[in-house]
C-alpha cells in the first residue's frame, strides 16, 4: 500500500520532471542514530538536536558543513517534548520534559552553543510537556501550557523568565488552559499573539501579572492541530493542519489598523503533521506530513515540498524527498540556503533540501559583516556584488511538533555604499527580539549568498510602562449618576471597590467582575492614581473597552472611542465594540501629565440597556525628559470647561519645573480682565491648593498661576463655570422605558407616581414601528392605535433649578414631570381615544421646562409620556426623550 500511495505522489507531481531550477534536489538520505524530533539551529552554524522518549537523554551536534555527527554532553533530566526558545546572549533555553507520556517536567535549562554546556535552571511551577516559549523584547522569554500529570491536565499559569534575575515570575492573572505547543508569536504591539491550534486568537499582555484578550477568529473553523504557523514582516501565515487534513492557508497582517484573517492560495495536496520553513528569499517551504485522516497516517505521506510566494500569493510544487517526514520530523533553514529535513516517530534518518534558488546562478557574497546589530541603528555589510535586491533577517529555528518556537523573518530596507551595502536594522526590540539570526543577502535572480550569524542585541525602549493592562483600578458601578465630579484630581474614591484588569462582566475571562445591572447601566467609571519623576514628553496608550470608552489625564480628555453622544453617565455609546483594543499617541498639548501624583480616569459605556457584556482594561507608557528640567509653569486644572460650585472645597492644580519653587495664585471672573488673588508664595512642589469657590455667579472664570517674584506665568486654556446649579443628564437619548402598546387605555391614574406599572414591558429608545430604525420595536394595532404610553423613573439629589427637554416622536407628545403637564405638542385633547391634530415624522424639539409651580421632587421623580398618531392609518410611531436638569449643588 505504501508503495503504491508513493507512485501516486510521485506521478501526481510533474515536479520531479523538471530540472533543479524549477524542482530543486534532495541530497542523499542519511542515518542518525536517534531521531531528530527536536532540532536547533545554532549560533555556531552547527545543528543540535535530540529525539523521542528515551532519547531526550542523548542530544547530538552536527555540522552542515563537514557532515559530521558528534554526542553532546547530557542534561540532567530527560529534554524529550519540552519547549525551547533563545536568550538574548545566543544560549538556548529548555523548558519542561518528559518523566513519561503525558507527565511532564517542572525542570528549565540553559544550553550554551560556544562551550556545550549546560546550566540548571530554577524550577518552574509545576511540570510542563509540550510547553511553548517565547522571547521578548528585553531576552525574557514566556512559557505557557505544557501537560502535567496526564489525563489532559495542562499547566495553565504563565511563567516569564526573567533574565536579568534568572528565576520564574508567575503571570497570576492570566492563567488559561491552552493546547499542546500553542502557536505563539511576538506581535508587533509588544503583546503575545496565539494564533491556534483553535479557532479563536487571543493576545496574552505579558507585562505585571498578564491579561490575555480576545481576537480575530482564523477562517478555518475546524482548528488546525498540527499546522504549520510562521511569521514574516509581521504576518502571521497559517499552513494546513486540522483532522482530517486541510490544504486551506490563511494569513493576518499585523500591520493594519483592524487586523483580519484573509484566506491565501491553498496548498497543492491537504498536510498535517508536515514543517513549514521560511526561505532566505521572502517564500514559505513546506515538506512533508500526511494527506490522510488520522493522527500521523502514513498512508496519505505527501512526499513533494512545496513553496509559497507572498508577492504572488502562488504554490509551487517541487521535488520529492525520500522518506515520509510527519509527527516528531523537523525542518530548519541553513546558513547556506539549504533546508535539513529530518526524524520522524521512530525514523532515524535526515536529508538535506536544496530550494530551486541555489540553481540558478552564482551567489552574492558578504564580505564582511558586524557581529552585533543594534536595532533602531543602521549598519553596514561589505559586498563586492552589485545587484542586491533583498536583504533578510532571519532567526535560527528551534523546531519541534511541526512548529518553530523561534522563527521570523524581516526585510531589511538598505541603499547602495561604497563598496557595500548600509542597512537599516529593525526599529526596535519588539520587531526584532534579541537573540541570534542569519543575515542573507538575495540577488536578482533570488539566489541567496550564505549568511552571516548574527546577534541582534536587546535596547531599552524609549517608553517606560507606568501602567499595565493586569494592575487594579477603582471602579464604581452602581448604576448611579455621579455627575463631572468624579473625573477630578482630588475627588474621593477611598469608597469605591477595586480589582486587577482586566474588569467587567459577561464574557468570563475578567480577573474583576463588576456587577452588571437590569438594564445595563449606561456607565462605569474607573480611576486610578500613578507617579512621575519627571515630565512627560510623549504618551501611548493601549485600551481594552466594551463598548465605548473616554480617558482623561488629571481631568484632561486624552482618548475616546464610540462616545459620539457625549460622557454624561446616561448617554450609552454610539456604537458596539466585541472587546475591541484601541492603540493611540496622546496629545501633549496642553500636556496632561504632571511631575508628582497623576489620576487617570475612564468612562466604558455600554450601546444599550440590553447589553450583556462590558470590558475594561488600559496600559499606558510614557516617555520622560532627559537632561535638565527647563523653568515651566502650567496651569491644569481648573484648565476650561468645568463648572464649579459656590463654596465648594476644589484643588488648583500646576505642573512646574526647572528654578520655579513657589507660585501665586489668582483667578477672574471675567476673562481675565480683573484678577483677585488667591495665595502667595504657595511651594510649587506641592502642585497644588485646596480653593474654596467664591461666591459668584459666572460663565468667564479663570484661574492663573505666576511664579512668586513675577515672570513666567500660566492661566486656564478657556474659561469654566461658577454657578449655584449642578447639571445632571437624568435621562439620556436610548434610554430604557417602561411601555404600554397594547392599543388599551391605561385609565387616568398612568402618569402619577403611584401608577403601578410592573407589568408594562420595557425596551431601549428610541421605541415605536414603520421605520425600520428603532432599537425597540412596538405593537402596531390595526387600525393604528390613537394613544401609547411611557414611563420612566429618575433620582434627584437636590432641588431642580433648571430643566431642558429633548423630545423625538411622531405625531404628537404629551409630557409630565409627577403627573404634571410640563410639554405638549400637536395634543388638542389628551383623552385616551383622540388622535393627534396634526401628522410629523420624526420631529425633534428641545423647550427649556417652566418651573412655576416646580413640578420636581427631591429623591424619586416619574417622568410619563403619551405619544398619539394622526390617525387610524397612520404607517408610524416614533419615540425618544433626554432631559437634563439643574440642581443646587450641595454644600461642602
Amino acid at each position: 500500500m505504501r508503495v503504491l500511495c508513493v507512485a501516486w505522489i510521485l506521478w501526481n507531481n510533474p515536479a520531479e520532471a523538471q530540472s533543479p531550477s524549477e524542482s530543486g534536489q534532495w541530497g542523499p538520505l542519511v542515518t542518525w542514530p536517534i531521531s531528530a524530533t527536536h532540532v536547533t539551529m545554532l549560533p555556531t552554524g552547527k545543528v543540535f538536536f535530540f529525539g523521542e522518549f528515551e532519547e531526550g537523554f542523548w542530544p547530538y551536534l552536527w555540522d552542515p558543513v563537514t557532515d559530521n555527527l558528534s554526542e553532546l554532553p547530557q542534561p540532567h533530566y530527560n529534554i524529550f517534548c519540552s519547549g525551547h526558545s533563545y536568550l538574548a546572549d545566543g544560549r538556548l533555553l529548555i523548558t519542561g520534559g518528559h518523566m513519561e507520556s503525558h507527565v511532564g517536567e517542572p525542570h528549565a535549562v540553559i544550553f550554551n552553543p560556544l562551550t556545550s554546556s549546560w546550566d540548571h535552571a530554577p524550577d518552574m511551577n509545576d511540570k510542563r510537556w509540550y510547553p511553548t516559549n517565547t522571547t521578548l523584547p528585553n531576552g525574557d522569554v514566556v512559557v505557557l501550557s505544557g501537560e502535567t500529570t496526564g489525563a489532559g491536565t495542562n499547566n495553565d499559569l504563565p511563567q516569564r523568565w526573567d533574565a536579568a534575575s534568572s528565576t520564574w515570575r508567575s503571570l497570576t492573572t492570566a492563567r488559561m488552559n491552552l493546547p499542546y505547543y500553542p502557536r505563539m508569536f511576538l506581535a508587533p504591539n509588544g503583546k503575545l499573539l496565539y494564533v491556534g491550534p483553535g479557532q479563536t486568537t487571543y493576545y496574552l499582555e505579558p507585562e505585571g501579572t498578564g491579561v490575555w484578550f480576545e481576537s480575530a477568529q482564523t477562517l478555518f473553523s475546524e482548528g488546525r492541530p498540527y499546522g504549520g504557523a510562521v511569521m514574516f514582516d509581521n504576518k502571521i501565515l497559517l499552513v494546513g493542519g486540522g483532522n482530517p487534513p486541510t490544504e486551506t492557508v490563511e494569513l493576518l497582517d499585523l500591520n493594519s489598523d483592524a487586523p483580519t484573517w484573509q484566506a491565501m492560495a491553498p496548498m497543492s495536496v491537504p498536510r498535517r503533521q508536515h514543517n513549514t520553513t521560511l526561505l532566505p528569499d521572502g517564500t514559505v517551504l513546506v515538506t512533508g506530513g500526511s494527506s490522510a485522516s488520522g493522527f500521523n497516517n502514513a498512508d496519505g505521506a505527501a512526499y513533494h515540498a512545496e513553496v509559497w510566494n507572498p508577492a504572488t500569493n502562488t504554490w509551487t510544487s517541487l521535488a520529492n524527498g525520500s522518506a515520509y517526514r510527519g509527527y516528531h520530523s523537523t525542518s530548519v533553514l541553513l546558513p547556506d540556503g539549504r533546508v535539513l529535513s529530518a526524524g520522524g516517530r521512530l525514523v532515524h534518518t535526515a536529508q538535506v533540501f536544496s530550494p530551486p534558488y541555489l540553481f540558478k546562478g552564482p551567489r552574492p557574497r558578504i564580505s564582511s559583516a558586524p557581529a552585533v546589530v543594534t536595532p533602531g541603528t543602521r549598519f553596514f555589510v561589505s559586498t563586492p556584488d552589485t545587484g542586491i535586491q533583498k536583504v533578510t533577517l532571519i532567526s535560527l529555528a528551534s523546531v519541534t511538533h511541526a512548529f518553530d518556537q523561534n522563527q521570523r523573518l524581516l526585510t531589511l530596507n538598505f541603499t547602495p555604499a561604497g563598496g557595500g551595502i548600509s542597512v537599516t536594522a529593525p526599529e526596535t526590540s519588539i520587531a526584532a527580539p534579541p537573540g541570534p539570526y542569519m543575515l542573507f543577502l538575495v540577488n536578482a535572480q533570488g539566489v541567496p549568498s550564505v549568511a552571516r550569524i548574527v546577534r541582534v542585541e536587546a535596547v531599552k525602549p524609549k517608553g517606560t510602562r507606568v501602567i499595565n493592562f493586569s494592575d487594579v483600578w477603582k471602579y464604581e458601578a452602581s448604576n448611579v449618576d455621579l455627575g463631572t465630579s468624579w473625573i477630578s484630581v482630588d475627588y474621593d474614591d477611598s469608597a469605591w471597590p477595586s480589582g486587577p484588569g482586566q474588569l467587567g462582566f459577561g464574557d468570563g475571562d475578567e480577573n474583576t467582575v463588576i456587577p452588571r445591572t437590569i438594564p445595563s447601566q449606561p456607565s462605569v467609571y474607573f480611576r486610578k492614581k500613578f507617579t512621575l519623576d519627571a515630565p512627560i514628553t510623549v504618551a501611548r496608550l493601549d485600551v481594552l473597552h466594551d463598548d465605548g470608552v473616554q480617558v482623561w489625564i488629571n481631568g484632561v480628555p486624552v482618548f475616546s472611542k464610540y462616545v459620539d453622544r457625549g460622557v454624561g453617565f446616561s448617554l450609552y455609546a454610539s456604537s458596539s465594540a466585541t472587546n475591541e483594543y484601541s492603540r493611540a499617541t496622546l496629545p501633549m498639548s496642553p500636556n496632561p501629565f504632571v511631575v508628582g501624583e497623576n489620576v487617570i480616569t475612564a468612562i466604558v459605556k455600554q450601546v444599550g440597556g440590553g447589553s450583556n457584556d462590558l470590558t475594561f482594561a488600559l496600559g499606558l507608557e510614557v516617555e520622560k525628559m532627559q537632561g535638565p528640567l527647563p523653568d515651566s509653569l502650567r496651569m491644569v486644572t481648573p484648565n476650561g470647561g468645568e463648572t464649579l460650585h459656590p463654596g465648594r472645597i476644589v484643588s488648583l492644580r500646576w505642573d512646574s519645573g526647572g528654578s520655579v519653587t513657589a507660585v501665586d495664585l489668582a483667578y477672574s471672573t471675567d476673562l481675565g480682565a480683573t484678577w483677585t488673588p488667591i495665595a502667595s508664595g504657595v511651594s510649587s512642589s506641592s502642585g497644588g491648593y485646596s480653593w474654596r469657590v467664591p461666591t459668584v455667579e459666572t460663565t468667564q472664570a479663570l484661574v492663573r498661576v505666576t511664579k512668586a517674584g513675577g515672570g513666567l506665568s500660566d492661566a486656564s486654556d478657556a474659561p469654566f463655570t461658577i454657578s449655584e446649579q449642578l447639571r445632571l443628564s437624568v435621562i439620556a437619548f436610548g434610554s430604557t422605558w417602561k411601555y404600554e402598546d397594547s392599543g388599551l387605555d391605561p385609565g387616568a391614574s398612568w402618569n402619577q407616581p403611584s401608577f403601578n406599572d410592573s407589568a408594562w414591558r420595557s425596551g431601549a429608545g428610541q421605541l415605536g414601528y414603520g421605520d425600520l430604525d428603532e432599537a425597540t420595536v412596538l405593537n402596531k394595532t390595526a387600525p393604528a392605535q390613537t394613544s401609547v404610553y411611557f414611563r420612566k423613573k429618575f433620582t434627584l439629589p437636590s432641588m431642580a433649578m433648571s430643566a431642558t427637554l429633548r423630545a423625538l416622536f411622531d405625531d404628537g407628545v404629551v409630557v409630565y414631570v409627577n403627573g404634571v403637564q410640563v410639554f405638549s405638542r400637536n395634543v388638542n385633547n389628551p383623552a385616551h381615544a383622540k388622535y393627534a391634530s396634526l401628522s410629523v415624522n420624526n420631529q425633534q424639539e428641545t423647550v427649556n421646562l417652566a418651573l412655576s409651580p416646580n413640578p420636581f421632587v427631591v429623591g424619586e421623580n416619574t417622568l410619563a409620556v403619551m405619544v398619539k398618531q394622526v390617525g387610524a392609518t397612520s404607517p408610524d410611531l416614533s419615540f425618544d426623550l433626554a432631559l437634563d436638569v439643574g440642581v443646587m449643588a450641595e454644600e461642602h
